[in-house]
């Protein structure tokens, strides 16, 4: 977890969602979100006070997963902790997941750990690889050096990913064929936005169900919008104009692109963000599709939670109608 302490100006009030349009029950999902946001901010001004300012960064882990367990079927369990192959070494120290989401109708729970200053959700438990179906690594901000760190966590499960379990196997060593992994961050600020390392830390080609990330929140912008990072491909190399022309992480309406790396002959991997009022909810099914294998790429996960108009204008710039 990062340990950034910045001050941001608060935004999670929902209270001007009225103005803008949506499907029944959008104000209300986006409110999860919003919450998640208000205990973080109240994290952070604890935070300024500890000695050593990682306080918010735990509270936002905590705060997306216990969100994940009211949000997901009852099927899928949530937890941080470590996940357990019968093919690693007894000797080899095992890496530290901000968020596991596993099947917990079929998974045991092979140990515990507990920290006596944590709550029960901040306990630490021991997956099986073969139980394993999503893993999230958790910053509070998004800067190049939180997203480069983040990337670099994830590819801690490198081994575990290099190959798949034939299914006749007895002794699962792999993480399962489904698997799928991302960033979240809670916010990005303005002193960041054109800065296109922030999105060229998050390509990555080598990393098996790499799907990208979110970020909940953007300095001045709309409450209801947050920022989908997602990966494309494409046969022509892209060079970024992030900090171009004053184009911008956070306040354009555009989608920001980082500079792509080749891959193979004609193919070319990059990222980039866009800033909706259904970003979120839009995030959230699609991780749910993805564990229930329902998920399709170009199609939409789910209606529930959309909104078909919003602006991408700072809050004080919104008109009321």
């Amino acid at each position: 977890m990062d340990n950034d302490n910045n001050s941001m100006p608060k935004s999670n009030t929902l209270a001007d969602l009225k103005y803008r349009t949506g499907t029944q029950g959008w104000n209300q999902f986006l409110q999860g979100k919003s919450d998640m946001l208000a205990r973080f901010d109240s994290a952070k001004n604890k935070a300024k006070s500890h000695e050593v300012e990682t306080y918010h960064g735990k509270v936002a882990e905590a705060e997306l997963r216990n969100w994940l367990i009211t949000f997901l079927p009852k099927r899928y369990g949530v937890t941080s902790g470590f996940i357990i192959s019968p093919n690693e070494d007894r000797g080899k120290k095992f890496p530290h997941f901000d968020v596991i989401i596993y099947d917990q109708l079929e998974s045991p729970i092979l140990w515990i750990d507990e920290n006596p200053d944590t709550t029960k959700q901040g306990t630490s438990a021991a997956i099986p690889v073969e139980h394993v179906r999503a893993v999230l690594e958790v910053k509070s901000r998004w800067t190049a050096k939180a997203a480069k760190d983040a990337v670099r966590h994830l590819h801690d499960l490198d081994d575990l990913l290099k190959s798949i379990d034939d299914p006749k196997e007895r002794y699962k060593k792999h993480l399962p064929p489904s698997f799928f992994c991302g960033v979240v961050f809670f916010e990005v600020c303005t002193k960041d936005e054109f800065k296109p390392s922030l999105l060229g830390e998050l390509v990555d080609a080598n990393l098996r169900g790499y799907l990208g990330g979110i970020v909940l929140r953007g300095e001045n912008l709309l409450p209801e919008l947050a920022g989908n990072i997602e990966l494309f491909v494409g046969d022509q190399p892209q060079v970024t104009d992030i900090g171009k022309n004053k184009v911008s992480l956070i306040r354009q309406n555009v989608l920001p692109f980082s500079s792509s790396i080749e891959i193979s002959e004609n193919r070319h991997i990059g990222a980039m963000v866009s800033w909706t009022g259904a970003a979120f909810s839009k995030w959230a099914f699609d991780i749910l599709a993805l564990l229930n294998g329902t998920y399709r790429q170009g199609f939409l996960s789910s209606k529930y939670g959309m909104t078909w108009r919003t602006s991408h204008k700072p809050k004080d710039e919104i008109i009321s109608e």
